[in-house]
């Protein structure tokens, strides 16, 4: 593993402060093996024993974080989760974002199933999450060592992770929330007249933002399928 010396503060979480954890993630044994896990370790006294709550959908923990108010100390973030438009959540990475951004006191623990490398630099400079686990490596070691090493305000990243920070790359996928826009129209099967309609474009201008997304995906122009699936793959919509 690569863990790596950063933020300090006055916010910085202790021990005495983890009372609450939030597992996003659409797939309720995942969800259940997690929460399993910390209980566990709670009782073993590896951790302090806290209470844990699931969401399955990004609406849900949109709810749970921003409607009702609930505070919870650390967030386990899966990145592929089924879109909330209303709130222009396409992804468990804006999420991430808007927790960074509303609820800078939380410390995110990304867990995912991406390997692509690109992709998952953009995670880290996005949220600059606590923890970042790939999923195929997720066990009782690398889970709680995460969690111990977050509460001491140090992070902590999996091996496949800490593989992608000693390489250098400056490339990177970024795209907008109107991109994020379009790829979910496209995914729905919307024509692009009516993706125009939808968002107050021109034909041309869908058109064009098209192309633009092929270049960035690196899909052959005009396969919107494909475009589509590797839009996807990269967990962005």
């Amino acid at each position: 593993m690569d863990n790596r010396g950063r933020r300090k503060g006055k916010d910085c979480l202790t021990e005495r402060t983890l009372q609450s954890i939030l597992i996003v993630e659409d797939h309720q044994l995942s969800c259940q093996g997690y929460e399993l896990i910390v209980e566990q370790a709670g009782c073993k006294g590896a951790i302090p024993k806290v209470t844990v709550q699931q969401a399955y959908s990004l609406k849900k923990a949109y709810q749970l974080l921003f409607k009702e108010a609930v505070h919870f100390d650390m967030v386990f973030l899966d990145i592929c989760m089924p879109a909330y438009p209303e709130k222009n959540l396409y992804s468990g990475e804006d999420l991430g974002r808007l927790i960074v951004e509303k609820q800078p006191k939380t410390r995110i623990l990304v867990m995912t199933s991406l390997t692509d490398k690109l992709r998952l630099e953009e995670i880290l400079q996005t949220i600059k999450p606590y923890g970042f686990l790939v999923k195929g490596e997720v066990d009782e070691y690398h889970l709680i060592g995460a969690i111990q090493h977050i509460l001491k305000d140090q992070p902590y990243y999996s091996p496949t992770i800490g593989k992608i920070l000693r390489g250098e790359s400056n490339a990177e996928v970024y795209l907008s929330t109107d991109e994020k826009k379009l790829l979910y129209l496209l995914s729905k099967g919307i024509r692009n007249k009516e993706i125009g309609e939808h968002l107050c474009w021109s034909l041309s201008k869908v058109e064009k933002r098209k192309r633009v997304l092929h270049k960035k995906l690196g899909i052959e122009k005009g396969n919107t399928m494909a475009l589509v699936n590797r839009a996807k793959e990269l967990g962005i919509i």
